[in-house]
């Protein structure tokens, strides 16, 4: 993954100073302690627009934003703001950008504004935002007396003996490392520097150019004379289209960033949800482990039967008094103050409630192991997740069999995905809750259904049209394949696929979301 630099920043600072330099700060939210987003509006342009900026160590970046932006996937703006949110707000709220600059050299973007106090005087005041890895941060100061006003991370000095960062103390940029400014470099020094070409030796002896920027300028040129002259017209901020194509193909640089960065985050916040749902699993599912490492076994039971048959085939051998009674290789244990008949009878006993146990054993068992391969089924939706909405009806499932204890929002409709393939229509169940549905709401009893045989998967339906049309072998077995990328042996070599219709699926009363059983299927191996 690549990190935001201080060449790109330029770029971004070129393409948007015009719309942000003099624009009112209307709206100003912290969904997390990583994120901050300014809605500010360009009221000679009459445009309003969200400036993102994030400071998480992983990917530090700054962008607009708008309502078709992968950034705004979930962000949920938090009831109670942080401290450095109200600071933000009681500073900035209403106040017109002065000025927008980025800071020489620097990953760093100022926004400097006019703040009037208490006492209606003019104040100086400026948001300072550090992209700058694991120190990456936010600042707001007065820029009159350079004193912090807040920071969205305050950084003490038992953290940090280069750099305190806190309200009311100095603030000062970070050190800079000495490097050399391109454009006040002769071709003669930057040849003695680049002489082998060496990557790491000319991002540690030039500003604004990091190791991956030189690796695609010396993939396109390795030519010295060639690499210098476009490391300058780079620096000049004349080849836009070359910083667009190092971040991602788009437009412009701001939806470059914003589609390159907004990627990770989608899969880390996917991921972190998908640990999350999984984690509310594990606890019940290693107690439903447990109770099937020992299957319920009926040989006990049917061999105090046994002995009660041998018993009473053999009361003329036995007599009263006796303590053991061998037969058949049996060695059956007698009560020596019971009759031979009532030893028996006491063995029939034994067996009766040995059978009544056993039953309920074998009951507890069955439950806990369709309770087992429902929990897998669950896992497997969530790891096979795309997106935050499927993962939003996971949960909900969980709601409602009581494994998450809160309030959910009631949805109307599932939404199940729908593919064509060759003119027929396929729908696909990413959860148990889209499975059930599918199978009580989309598919008729000629509809065909397929699933992993004996391994989770998704429920696939292939609509048969009213005209019966028999599906060709081309489309079975591309159902197939669909059926076993949705599964959890998607990666693995053969697979068995079952097939049936619709109308060969039962759902039994009282069982889990999405269980069905089934009769009259084909197996097809992909």
């Amino acid at each position: 993954m690549k990190a935001l630099d201080s060449l790109t920043l330029q770029y971004f600072y070129k393409e948007n100073f015009d719309f942000i330099q003099g624009s009112v700060v209307q709206k100003i939210q912290l969904p997390s302690r990583y994120e901050v987003i300014l809605n500010i509006r360009n009221i000679n342009k009459s445009q309003n627009k969200k400036l993102y900026i994030n400071i998480n160590p992983k990917y530090p970046h700054v962008c607009f934003i708008d309502e078709n932006s992968a950034n705004l996937r979930d962000i949920k703006i938090p009831k109670n703001p942080p401290m450095f949110c109200m600071q933000l707000r009681k500073y900035l709220s209403g106040s017109k950008i002065k000025d927008f600059r980025v800071v020489e050299y620097e990953r760093i973007l100022e926004i400097y504004f006019d703040y009037f106090d208490e006492i209606g005087s003019l104040t100086s005041i400026c948001l300072a935002v550090e992209l700058m890895g694991k120190h990456s941060n936010i600042i707001l100061y007065n820029v009159q007396n350079k004193t912090i006003i807040g920071a969205m991370h305050n950084i003490s000095a038992d953290k940090s003996s280069v750099r305190e960062i806190y309200g009311g103390i100095k603030y000062f940029y970070p050190p800079q490392k000495q490097k050399l400014d391109i454009l006040k470099t002769s071709f003669s020094t930057f040849s003695e520097i680049a002489k082998d070409l060496d990557i790491k030796k000319i991002a540690d002896n030039f500003y604004y150019f990091n190791q991956a920027l030189v690796e695609k300028l010396t993939d396109e040129n390795n030519d010295k004379l060639v690499l210098f002259n476009k490391m300058q017209e780079l620096q000049s901020l004349k080849n836009i289209d070359f910083i667009i194509s190092f971040w991602k193909e788009e437009e412009n640089i701001n939806l470059a960033i914003d589609n390159y960065f907004s990627g990770f985050i989608f899969d880390e916040i996917l991921k972190t949800k998908k640990a999350e749902l999984k984690k509310y699993l594990n606890k019940d599912l290693k107690k439903t482990q447990k109770a099937l490492f020992v299957e319920p076994n009926e040989k006990k039971q049917e061999n105090y039967k046994l002995f009660g048959d041998l018993i009473m085939s053999y009361l003329y051998e036995i007599k009263e008094g006796q303590k053991e009674f061998k037969k058949d290789d049996f060695v059956i244990e007698l009560d020596e103050n019971k009759t031979p008949t009532q030893n028996a009878q006491k063995y029939y006993q034994m067996y009766k409630k040995a059978k009544t146990a056993f039953e309920i054993e074998q009951e507890r068992y069955r439950k806990a192991k369709e309770k087992k391969e429902y929990y897998e089924s669950i896992i497997f939706n969530i790891e096979n997740a795309s997106d935050f909405e499927i993962l939003e009806e996971i949960k909900e499932e969980l709601n409602s069999i009581g494994l998450i204890s809160q309030k959910m929002d009631k949805k109307n409709q599932v939404k199940v995905e729908k593919i064509e393939f060759k003119g027929w229509e396929i729908y696909i169940g990413k959860n148990n809750k889209q499975n059930d549905f599918l199978i009580s709401k989309i598919a008729t009893g000629e509809d065909l259904w397929f699933h992993g045989q004996n391994y989770p998967s998704s429920h696939i339906i292939l609509k048969i049209p009213n005209n019966k049309k028999e599906p060709t072998k081309e489309i079975l077995e591309f159902c197939a394949k669909l059926t076993k990328e949705n599964s959890k042996a998607r990666d693995g070599g053969k697979a068995s696929v079952i097939m049936t219709k619709r109308k060969n699926l039962k759902k039994p009363p009282n069982t889990y979301l999405g269980y069905v059983t089934y009769k009259n299927e084909i197996e097809i191996v992909i």
